[in-house]
């Protein structure tokens, strides 16, 4: 049998991978403090559920929940990028706002790294419960999947704006050379 996650091979019927730790049956998470269900965190993460519905374990393995540090790649480099994507728009505010002050950008990604998976748990917790207070269960999966998953734009926008201002940034310095070059000829 191969771990889906660190893809080395483990014993067959293995519950956790040796390897990476990580448990192998997420089927069987249930988050006992308000009972989410897989499906209900699968259907509302939509992509890369099975990562979110380990590391929300983390976060009610006690039985209560708890901050635990677990660390988000996505989050640490592309931080209000991830939570546009990931539609926690307040979060995106209070962390583009907090970008704008000097000095403190290194450390919000580091930080962001850190308490992306559980601002994204308590997010997602949130969002579910409000589904459930709104909708019947019977129609509660395609309602989550509306609520939850993720904003395409965001990664077509990003890559647009990253295009402009490469273009902006390179027009900026030839027109700095080319300035410095035509004094250069000048002598006093």
């Amino acid at each position: 049998m191969t771990c889906p996650f660190c893809k080395e091979d483990i014993r067959d019927g293995a519950i956790k991978c040796k390897h990476c730790g990580s448990t192998l049956s997420p089927d069987t998470y249930v988050n006992n403090i308000v009972n989410l269900t897989t499906d209900e965190i699968r259907a509302f993460a939509g992509t890369n559920a099975y990562y979110y519905i380990q590391a929300f374990a983390r976060f009610t393995a006690t039985g209560c929940e708890k901050y635990s540090v677990t660390w988000n790649w996505s989050c640490f480099g592309f931080t209000f990028v991830w939570m546009l994507y990931r539609k926690m728009y307040a979060a995106a505010l209070i962390t583009f706002l907090v970008f704008c002050i000097p000095g403190v950008n290194i450390l919000l990604h580091l930080g962001a790294g850190m308490v992306g998976n559980y601002l994204y748990y308590r997010h997602t917790t949130a969002k579910i419960l409000e589904a459930r207070a709104t909708h019947p269960p019977h129609n509660l999966v395609p309602i989550l999947q509306e609520m939850g998953g993720v904003n395409r734009w965001v990664v077509w926008a990003t890559l647009l704006l990253s295009i402009l201002l490469a273009i902006a940034v390179a027009v900026f310095f030839s027109r700095i050379l080319a300035t410095m070059r035509q004094f250069d000829g000048i002598t006093i």
